[in-house]
């Protein structure tokens, strides 16, 4: 029964993040195969044993805009209506009758922050796996 409980305890913590058990490391190539360096480790991390939050790599979202024309008295005005692909809307512009003057569709690229030689926060999961979490953004980087 002992070992039961703690097989299903190990299930359960498998790949779980501690956050008391944050480390340092740099980063040291970035986008393609990227690899780290954690500070005290003498050998860095392959892409293979990394797993990056979403919102730091490269994100794409479709999006569908229509651009409409309006005057202002004698000044022409402009604005932006759209809606991207997870639902949200996007309006700018004053209110006022508007003519449509054209359509964009496409792709919104948000880049990622990460560059070589970042200082990154991470925690060691099972497996000798790093998740990591974000830039350092200690003043002194260490």
């Amino acid at each position: 029964m002992l070992r039961e409980a703690l097989n299903l305890w190990k299930d359960r913590i498998s790949g779980h993040i501690d956050a008391r058990d944050t480390e340092r490391a740099t980063l040291l190539s970035w986008p393609s195969k990227p690899q780290i360096q954690v500070d005290g480790d003498p050998v860095p991390y392959e892409y293979d044993k990394l797993i990056f939050a979403e919102y730091l790599q490269d994100r794409k979202v479709e999006a569908y805009f229509e651009i409409g024309q309006y005057m202002e008295g004698e000044e022409a005005k402009g604005s932006v209506t759209g809606v991207l692909s997870n639902g949200v809307e996007y309006e700018s512009g004053a209110e006022y009758k508007q003519v449509p003057r054209s359509s964009l569709q496409g792709v919104i690229v948000i880049p990622s922050p990460l560059q070589v030689g970042d200082r990154l926060i991470v925690s060691r999961l099972t497996g000798q796996r790093y998740y990591v979490h974000g830039k350092d953004v200690r003043p002194d980087g260490g």
